[in-house]
């Protein structure tokens, strides 16, 4: 699955995501739960959860609905778990027709922050974006205390709010993105680097500049937690995805920073599936980065040079049979070639 924050298809504004970006999916790459569906997607739901489930919507009870997602974590596979979460979410969303029905699902969103089942955390994520207008302030607040949750499933979420809630209306809360992006806490950065990957969208070109712009002080951060997110993430996964142009450009640009971890998370950026296709860009970026003397540096680019030559043998491999001849380059070719 891929990341939710990630997908570059619209969704609804209560779209939630799943796991899928999350550290594991990442390193990886992913994109999330579809919360659009109209009718229930799990057919084959366990009857008692579905009675539950149906019970606590129609009598608009918190506490049932909590037990439901309670029960439901412990009785289905990963897939159906996101499927099933994804169809309550939108039910409760479409309860929002009326001024009445929009306050009470306010408070159930607010009580659900701090309740200490992770079913409740992750429904007040997949509800918060939609109260941006009317409680801006608290749905900030709240947003960045899930950032920064214990559980990474919940902190994942968080990540999918920012994205929903700056997709809304790109050009009024990329501040308030950029804001999030300087927090000092490790968690909330990494959760907003994640979300610009449910931002960005091939279709809005003009979203490319400010998000490489915000991204560009994250590269030399060497928090691990975000630097595992950043190069093969945020970069690879999500930049490369939707403006591989601009994101190869920039990258020549980063290419003068001697940092090693700047160059890392070029390196890894390249190394991802997106990057295949501007193979041709990405042997330019890859020379600088396999002649660098550090291991650290030299060996993701390497993995990244193995990378593209399984896709472009023809091509790629030629290349670096040439490159074998420059002594600063043939360890990191040498191993890719292997």
């Amino acid at each position: 699955m891929a990341n939710p924050a990630v997908s570059s298809r619209k969704r609804p504004a209560g779209a939630v995501s799943s796991r899928a970006v999350s550290q594991r999916q990442n390193r990886n790459g992913g994109a999330g739960t579809d919360l659009s569906q109209k009718e229930n997607p799990d057919a084959r739901a366990k009857e008692p959860i579905r009675v539950q489930v149906e019970g606590a919507l129609e009598q608009n009870d918190l506490e049932m609905l909590i037990s439901a997602l309670v029960s439901l974590s412990r009785c289905r596979t990963e897939s159906e778990k996101e499927s099933f979460k994804g169809y309550i979410f939108q039910q409760l969303l479409k309860k929002m027709e009326t001024p009445l029905e929009k306050r009470k699902l306010w408070g159930w969103t607010r009580l659900s922050a701090a309740r200490p089942e992770i079913g409740a955390r992750e429904m007040s994520c997949a509800l918060l974006n939609a109260f941006w207008k009317d409680h801006r302030k608290d749905v900030e607040r709240l947003t960045l205390n899930l950032a920064r949750d214990e559980n990474e499933e919940v902190r994942q979420y968080a990540a999918s709010t920012m994205a929903r809630i700056i997709r809304a209306n790109f050009k009024q809360r990329l501040r308030s993105l950029q804001e999030w992006c300087d927090h000092p806490d490790p968690l909330v950065r990494r959760q907003v680097i994640v979300a610009t990957v449910g931002v960005a969208d091939p279709e809005h070109p003009e979203r490319a500049k400010p998000l490489l712009d915000m991204l560009q002080p994250h590269l030399t951060d060497r928090d691990p937690y975000v630097r595992r997110n950043l190069g093969p993430f945020a970069l690879g996964q999500g930049m490369l995805r939707a403006y591989p142009e601009q994101t190869l450009a920039r990258f020549q640009d980063w290419l003068k920073s001697d940092d090693e971890v700047v160059r890392w998370n070029l390196a890894t950026a390249l190394a991802t599936a997106v990057a295949v296709s501007q193979w041709k860009m990405a042997l330019d970026v890859l020379q600088v980065l396999a002649a660098d003397n550090r291991r650290f540096v030299w060996g993701a680019a390497s993995d990244a040079l193995g990378n593209l030559m399984r896709y472009h043998t023809p091509e790629v491999q030629p290349v670096l049979r040439r490159w074998m001849r420059d002594p600063k380059l043939r360890v990191a070719v040498s191993s890719a070639l292997r």
